[in-house]
């Protein structure tokens, strides 16, 4: 098996008592054993008592009380200050009961006031707050700021104390070469994104509207549901609104705008994004003489979920800083919110891949971990509550974390991995620290998987909050079926060994994190970045090399690979390839990633304190 050494048995001592652990993963043990106790993780989270885990059924309870006993049985430390392993937060469930307190009045420059009628022209939507806010007008586009595409719709204007107009979704979504990744969503279209800038910002509030290329005619110009956009409160009055009321502010202050020496007075929607389009350049401005009155209430019914959170102190220097292992439990119970079967509310939605897989992943992971050697950081196990309502748990998490972000350095996270197909699997977020790369390749050198490396982390999972708050990600997936969030979705279509294989991978990766000497450099990376191809050579490192020692000692070779029938062995410390000297692993893969399938290369090593030179031929990316 592909995976570290454990200990048969490990000590670890708690609240002063010693706890002996005997599921460690050994030299010895059966694969077999191995993936029966995985499956029957799974199949225990996806049975039908645990009623699909929905945040509102005993079952997911049940699913708690189980993650929880194997966090004790492994010995790891509660991790909230009462000595509890559970994080409450509330989640709204339930269609929300818009209050008749909510209402909308706009003030034009005559003084005329319009009020807005709820339902007709616009909808108040949970994503905000239950609250008020009043103040100017102001323009701000689409409400994006990027860096990366020179386009700041809040440079050089004021917007604290003010309700903004904003545009959903992004520039250039139809142009295939555009900026923001052309037709590909990227974050800046993202609700939590536009919300998480106006609060920054200091905004009031939010007034939204459908952008003109999406929506194209007044029929289509549909307000969203309430809870559209999500039931977590972002602490902003949050509402949207029809075009037409916007097309009637700008009759009366149209937006001013100058390109090419030419000013010009755009007086719709339409108008706004092809200038906005054609000259990639913001127009954010106030809406002279307009002042705005929100007002958003609704009745709701809550639950109580629960992240729950155990911690595995780590030993050593770095023993202050904090890895996060997480997955989510939660799935939709018996269909309704969430589900793509429609017509079959009332049936249990078990879950087993969507997340039955990666909770059963982080149970391994915390066994492993546990049973030794100590890690050198601290690891902070997470199982969230709440991701199939909007990420939820998480986002809590990061509002109110346990262990300080500061301290933070790396987020792992898995969801859906049961359904591995010709042992393929993504690896997202590898380029969100300069530091993963080298750790990947170290884990795929070992791994017969075929690892798909996505530099950007894909939005959609509970390492998404973490991401945003610029801490290091890597998510773990093994693609979506046609059983996605349907009844369907049950144990019987789980690969098992897939599950295993990817656990088995990823153990080092957080292992390859875990031997960093220094904390990973976060890195904001865009979706533009997709998959690099290394050539492939089948050694895998040792990472944890003593301080000081230069070249990259060998931890395994692949059998049959290039570096096998190059003579290569465990143990030789690669020290040259070609002329380029390989003072460490990133050296050598920098040297990989600059050659060719094909290439001849002599690889200087050195072995029993004498230096060889052998040769290789580097194979076809894997």
């Amino acid at each position: 098996m592909k995976r570290f050494l454990l200990l048969i048995v490990s000590v670890n001592v708690l609240a002063g008592s010693c706890t002996l652990h005997s599921w460690s993963v050994t030299a010895g043990e059966n694969r077999t054993a191995v993936v029966e106790r995985v499956g029957e993780d799974i199949r225990y989270l996806a049975s039908d008592e645990l009623e699909g885990r929905g945040v509102q059924t005993e079952g997911i309870h049940l699913a708690a009380d189980r993650i929880i006993a194997d966090y004790k049985r492994a010995g790891l430390k509660p991790g909230m200050p009462d000595g509890s392993y559970r994080q409450p937060f509330e989640v709204q469930i339930d269609k929300a009961v818009i209050s008749n307190d909510t209402s909308v009045a706009l003030k034009s420059p005559s003084d005329t006031t319009i009020r807005l009628k709820v339902g007709g022209q616009f909808q108040p939507l949970r994503r905000g707050t239950n609250g008020s806010a009043a103040g100017q007008l102001v323009f701000v586009g689409y409400g994006i700021t990027s860096t990366e595409d020179d386009f700041d719709e809040y440079k050089n204007i004021d917007v604290a104390g003010k309700v903004l107009v904003m545009i959903r979704r992004e520039p250039h979504q139809a142009r295939a070469d555009g900026a923001f990744d052309g037709v590909t969503t990227t974050e800046h279209s993202y609700i939590n994104r536009k919300l998480q800038l106006a609060k920054e910002h200091k905004a009031a509030g939010v007034i939204f509207v459908n952008d003109p290329h999406t929506v194209r005619s007044a029929d289509q110009d549909e307000l969203s549901d309430p809870t559209g956009f999500g039931t977590q409160g972002s602490g902003i009055a949050f509402v949207h609104v029809r075009q037409s009321v916007i097309n009637q502010i700008l009759q009366q202050s149209p937006i001013s705008a100058t390109h090419d020496g030419n000013e010009q007075k755009l007086t719709t929607l339409l108008d706004v994004t092809d200038f906005i389009d054609t000259t990639l350049r913001p127009v954010s401005q106030p809406l002279a003489g307009w002042q705005a009155e929100v007002v958003t209430k609704f009745d709701t019914n809550s639950v109580t979920a629960h992240n729950l959170i155990g911690i595995l102190e780590g030993e050593g220097d770095v023993a202050n800083e904090t890895i996060v292992v997480g997955a989510h439990y939660d799935h939709l119970g018996y269909g309704g919110y969430g589900s793509r079967a429609k017509d079959r509310k009332g049936e249990i939605h078990n879950g087993a891949d969507d997340n039955a897989t990666g909770t059963a992943a982080v149970l391994e992971i915390v066994r492993r971990m546990s049973a030794g050697p100590a890690p050198r950081r601290r690891i902070v196990f997470i199982c969230f509550s709440g991701e199939e309502r909007g990420l939820l748990g998480s986002k809590y998490y990061v509002s109110s974390p346990i262990v300080p972000l500061e301290q933070t350095v790396a987020m792992l996270n898995y969801d859906m991995i049961g359904t591995l197909r010709n042992d393929r699997v993504e690896v997202n977020g590898v380029g969100t620290a300069i530091e993963f790369r080298p750790i990947v390749d170290a884990a795929n050198e070992s791994s017969a998987l075929d690892v798909t490396i996505i530099e950007h982390p894909f939005a959609g999972s509970d390492h998404l909050p973490f991401f945003q708050r610029q801490i290091p990600v890597m998510f773990c997936f093994t693609g979506v079926t046609s059983r996605y969030h349907t009844p369907d979705d049950d144990f019987d279509t789980i690969n098992v060994e897939g599950v295993v294989s990817v656990i088995d991978y990823t153990e080092h990766l957080l292992r390859g994190i875990d031997s960093l000497g220094t904390a990973p450099e976060f890195k904001n990376v865009s979706r533009r970045t997709r998959r690099r191809r290394t050539p492939f050579l089948g050694i895998a490192p040792n990472l944890d090399t003593a301080e000081g020692e230069t070249g990259v000692p060998i931890r395994s070779v692949r059998p049959d690979s290039p570096a096998d029938m190059g003579g290569l062995q465990v143990g030789d410390v690669i020290v040259k390839i070609d002329k380029t000297e390989t003072n460490d692993y990133g050296d050598l893969i920098q040297f990989l990633q600059g050659s060719q399938a094909g290439r001849r290369i002599r690889i200087s090593i050195i072995r029993s304190d004498e230096q060889l030179e052998l040769q290789a031929t580097l194979g076809q990316p894997k």
